[in-house]
């Protein structure tokens, strides 16, 4: 079985890893943002497909971690089939403890602020969407032939005022 000090250390390695690669996914969100309010399909599809490689790696990343803590686990005595990394924490020393503890609390952090972003570019890709839905039926009504049959050579009538919902009665 392996030693506690490698288990140890093999943990923080991972949660290192899990900590810069959630850093990466940070900062590719930002990036999305950016290519979404500029309206640089290029550049989302490209950066989209970088965070689907980044979040693969993330979850190899959680399964190697999840085995590691439940060994570990196991190695220092805790009884529960899964612990947590905070109750692991807790039992080791506590300058080892204390930096696993901070590695599991700015991935957390990381977390919260990855979701909280990834909630508002969805939001604005809705939005994006929603306004070339209008556009494209703005553009179809106003091309589209009048349903009333005019005299030759006369423009035809639209009314626009019903696709802006504008009433002008008075």
């Amino acid at each position: 079985m392996t030693d506690l000090y490698t288990l140890v250390n093999n943990l923080e390695d991972l949660l290192v890893q899990e900590f810069r690669t959630c850093q990466t996914i940070h900062q590719l969100t930002k990036e999305e943002r950016s290519a979404i309010s500029k309206n640089d399909l290029n550049s989302l599809s490209s950066i989209v497909e970088q965070k689907e490689v980044m979040l693969d790696e993330l979850g190899q990343i959680e399964d190697r971690r999840r085995m590691i803590v439940q060994n570990l686990g196991q190695e220092i005595g805790i009884s529960t089939p899964s612990p947590s990394i905070a109750e692991i924490s807790q039992k080791l020393a506590a300058d080892i403890g204390s930096r696993i503890n901070r590695l599991r609390e700015g991935i957390s952090a990381l977390a919260d602020e990855i979701k909280i972003m990834s909630n508002g570019n969805r939001a604005l890709a809705l939005i994006a969407l929603e306004r070339i839905d209008a556009v494209q039926s703005l553009i179809l009504d106003a091309i589209q032939p009048s349903l009333v049959y005019d005299y030759p050579g006369n423009r035809p009538k639209h009314n626009l005022d019903a696709v802006w919902d504008v009433d002008e009665r008075v």
